[in-house]
């Protein structure tokens, strides 16, 4: 069971190297710079772990999620009836958007929540005796 939750919080960084890969490469041989050092601070982050930068990727990662679902609800309201290509972009899109969430909110919990319940006395600001 450790070993499959170890394997779940392992699978943002993963997941999101994966996404900038193929969001930089166009073909036939042609990568993006800007990918390339969203690639570097992602294989950085995996090196280090740095708290604050994980809780930061996956916060701007969640914004930009809830941005894309109005851009997908959007998109959706353009059909005039609800056929197959609608009840495909609904499937693909929300099925794309929930294991984004979910890598997310995984990357949030990981780095702050799970933080904080390891070392409770970090959230207190007063006198530790």
């Amino acid at each position: 069971m450790k070993n499959k939750k170890q394997l779940f919080l392992k699978f943002p960084e993963y997941y999101l190297i994966v996404l900038t890969m193929l969001g930089g490469y166009t073909p036939p041989f042609s990568i993006n710079p800007v990918f390339v050092g969203i690639l570097a601070i992602l294989i950085i982050q995996i090196i280090f772990k740095n708290k604050i930068i994980g809780t930061v990727l996956g916060v701007l990662f969640l914004v930009i999620n809830l941005y894309m679902l109005g851009a997908l609800i959007s998109e959706f309201n353009e059909f005039t009836a609800f056929n197959a290509d609608a009840k495909q972009l609904l499937v693909v899109g929300l099925t794309l958007w929930s294991l984004n969430m979910l890598a997310s909110c995984t990357m949030i919990y990981k780095y702050s929540i799970m933080n904080l319940k390891r070392n409770p006395q970090v959230a207190y600001t007063g006198k530790i005796s």
